[in-house]
């Protein structure tokens, strides 16, 4: 039964088993106890008259019909094959023997067995060393904790900042960093660890010196509380897990307990309960604290080695803290467009329910998987002819309903249907809930250190994954609105991917088009298809934008005659001649993969990393994947890193006592900056915008930004 449990319990998630949504470990023992196995469970889940529609509620059995692919893949996962051939194993070789414990705990490292470190015989209070360190006297940091009175904290203060630097995490109160008074301070230097129970003015002094640095993990939540409190900080900043993502990119564990087994060999025991019958309790936050301590010495020293200190300090570093400035700005929302919208979302989720059970012939849930695989393949006969087909049947995911398109016109109506219920749980029924009882605005949380490109993402909402041309995704849009007497301004850039591909390669066709201010697209058409601009039709630019786009990421024929509704046979015409008018694409492509096979590993203009193990593979899908890693990385990781540095660069401008409280940067969606200006600013706020992100680097051609001003997002002009 344990296999069962397993892929029903949602909680043990950090093993990468997924399960099913919302069954947690009560109602899996429940439902193992009362029905059995997963394949029984399933079974009865086919007859309403079972044992399992008697005992469990409609969410229940909603859940499981929804996640029925999930469940069996889940069962896959969690279970041990016993049935292999061809291994041919002798457990008593299997048996420990004497061993360099130094060796095997890097072999782990280096494959990322960080969990295994701690279960080496002979770990125990041992510090793990690895290259940096060895170079190293061990560190000897104490671990008593000084309660500062009100009384000491002058004398403190004008120690710590007689250091070089100093580690400071932060204890939290209150979940909300908005509360007045809810947190308080844990600094660690060479010689002593303070803590600062209540923070006053006086206490944030240490705040305000240029000349040391101000360390800790994931520092973002910190700056925000101290700038919330009338504080610019001015020290040098180091963030151990902003290092971590530069340093270690090929990994996304850049957590304080992975980097701690990674880096230290040690297992790092952190609890979320920091309060006890006194107040705030420091203990269990003094030993992450001090790993950050170790990790700094080591990660300092491999910035400079590996020369990733200009990307370090000169874009993330100072993006840390204009991340922290947008996400206590945040922006406003209309409850008003969002409670219509919501009323129509549902009533049009509820016609197109309907018109799909007229398709079908019968009622069904259309959110279950099941019950719209049955509906589609077993009554309604739709052809499997080159959809996926997993162990509970045939797939319905987007990517093989899409086959299905030109079938049935049932299947738009579940795309539609799908496309809506999407915003509806994830924007249209959660902003309410997201906005903040201090403030009233949405503060959306960004993410700097999720994706191998070195692009941002977002949280709580996540704004990404907003549709930007789709009728829906605009009126979601216009729920984000100005304050009143205030302006939205968004300012975009043009094809910045594209412009970055012309200046990589140095095509000069792609340049002079860019130059020529041209629009890319109809140039592109025009070239290949051997006409003038003004005889380019839609048709023509449309399958002229796949290609610019596509052949970075590694489309073929196939994939372009799918997007386009062209043969095979046209669509590889068509990538031919593409080359051929811009054979320095070609070029640039090549040669980049012929590098990164040599070197391992492929950069962006501003040294960013990422490496591409996958180019190696003896697996043609892995090697293919890498290939296409290898091509489009650069070009991505680029334009990341020039928006990183056109938010830095409008932060620096706007941030002056002209403009204080009257502009606000608040968001960062894709290219695409938007702030919160006073009426009478933003003309002059629009300018000083555009100028800054056109001149922040110099390319092989002019970067272009699109200006918008508007109350609502979604109808700026």
């Amino acid at each position: 039964m344990v296999i069962s449990h397993t892929n029903l319990c949602v909680v043990i998630a950090s093993d990468n088993i997924p399960g099913v949504k919302g069954i947690g470990d009560k109602t899996a023992v429940s439902l193992i106890t009362k029905i059995g196995s997963i394949d029984e469970i399933y079974k009865q889940l086919k007859n309403k008259d079972s044992k399992l529609y008697q005992e469990f509620s409609a969410s229940v059995i909603s859940k499981l019909e929804i996640d029925e692919e999930k469940a069996f893949m889940s069962k896959e996962l969690a279970t041990i094959r016993t049935d292999v051939d061809g291994i041919d194993f002798d457990l008593d070789k299997a048996k420990t023997q004497e061993f360099d414990r130094q060796k095997v705990v890097e072999l782990f490292q280096k494959f990322e067995f960080y969990s295994l470190i701690k279960r080496l015989p002979g770990g125990e209070n041992s510090f793990v060393e690895n290259k940096s360190s060895k170079k190293k006297n061990k560190l000897q940091l104490s671990k008593k904790i000084i309660r500062v009175t009100d009384k000491e904290i002058d004398d403190v203060v004008s120690k710590i900042l007689q250091e070089d630097f100093f580690v400071a995490k932060e204890l939290m109160k209150e979940t909300d960093i908005f509360a007045p008074n809810n947190f308080s301070l844990l600094v660690a230097t060479h010689k002593e660890n303070y803590f600062f129970e209540n923070i006053s003015e006086k206490v944030l002094k240490i705040f305000l010196n240029e000349k040391i640095f101000f360390v800790g993990h994931d520092l973002k939540n910190l700056i925000k509380l101290v700038n919330l409190r009338g504080v610019k900080i001015t020290n040098k900043i180091f963030d151990t897990m902003i290092a971590s993502y530069i340093l270690n990119s090929s990994t996304r564990a850049h957590d304080i307990k992975s980097l701690t087994l990674r880096e230290l060999g040690k297992e790092l025991i952190i609890s979320d309960n920091q309060k006890s019958l006194f107040g705030i309790d420091p203990t269990n936050a003094l030993e992450e604290v001090l790993a950050v301590f170790e990790i700094y010495t080591i990660y300092k020293e491999r910035l400079v080695e590996e020369k990733y200190e200009d990307l370090y300090f000169d874009i993330e570093i100072p993006l840390l803290s204009v991340l922290a400035e947008m996400e206590l700005n945040g922006v406003a929302i209309d409850a008003d467009i969002l409670q219509d919208l919501s009323v129509q979302v549902n009533k049009t989720l509820g016609k197109l329910e309907k018109q799909i059970w007229k398709e079908a012939g019968e009622e069904f849930n259309v959110a279950s998987s099941v019950q719209l695989r049955d509906i589609l393949f077993d009554k309604m006969g739709l052809s499997t002819q080159g959809i996926k087909k997993g162990k509970t049947g045939y797939s319905t995911a987007a990517a093989e309903l899409e086959k299905l398109r030109d079938l049935h016109p049932i299947i738009a109506y579940i795309e539609d249907f799908r496309e809506l219920e999407k915003l509806r749980n994830t924007y249209i029924d959660v902003l309410p809930n997201l906005r903040n009882k201090y403030t009233s605005r949405i503060h959306t949380t960004y993410n700097q250190t999720v994706a191998a490109t070195g692009r941002l993402s977002s949280s709580d909402p996540n704004l990404q994954n907003i549709p930007i041309r789709t009728e829906l995704g605009k009126k979601v849009r216009e729920v984000f609105i100005a304050e009143k007497g205030n302006a939205l301004i968004a300012a975009d850039y043009s094809q910045i991917e594209l412009r970055v591909v012309a200046s990589l390669a140095k095509d000069e066709r792609m340049i002079e088009i860019f130059k020529n201010k041209q629009d890319i697209h109809t140039a592109t058409a025009a070239a290949i298809n051997g006409v003038e601009l003004k005889e380019v039709t839609k048709e023509m630019r449309r399958a002229a934008k796949e290609v610019n786009f596509g052949v970075l990421y590694g489309m073929g024929a196939f994939g372009l005659a799918s997007r386009t509704g062209i043969s095979r046979y046209d669509a590889q015409e068509f990538i031919d001649k593409y080359f051929a008018n811009f054979s320095g694409v070609k070029k640039y492509m090549e040669n980049i993969l012929k590098q990164a096979e040599e070197d391992g590993f492929v950069e962006t203009i501003f040294g960013r990393r990422r490496y591409i193990p996958e180019l190696h593979s003896n697996n043609f899908q892995l090697r293919s994947s890498g290939e296409r890693m290898a091509v489009n990385m650069p070009v991505q990781g680029t334009a990341a890193d020039i928006m990183k540095l056109a938010m830095i660069a409008v932060s620096n401008k706007i941030n002056v006592d002209k403009y204080k409280d009257k502009v606000k940067l608040c968001l960062q969606v894709h290219d695409e900056l938007v702030l919160e200006v006073s009426e009478d600013l933003k003309d002059e706020i629009a300018e000083i915008v555009k100028y800054e992100m056109e001149n922040v680097v110099k390319l092989e051609v002019p970067l272009d930004v699109e200006v918008a001003i508007g109350y609502c997002w979604g109808r700026l002009k």
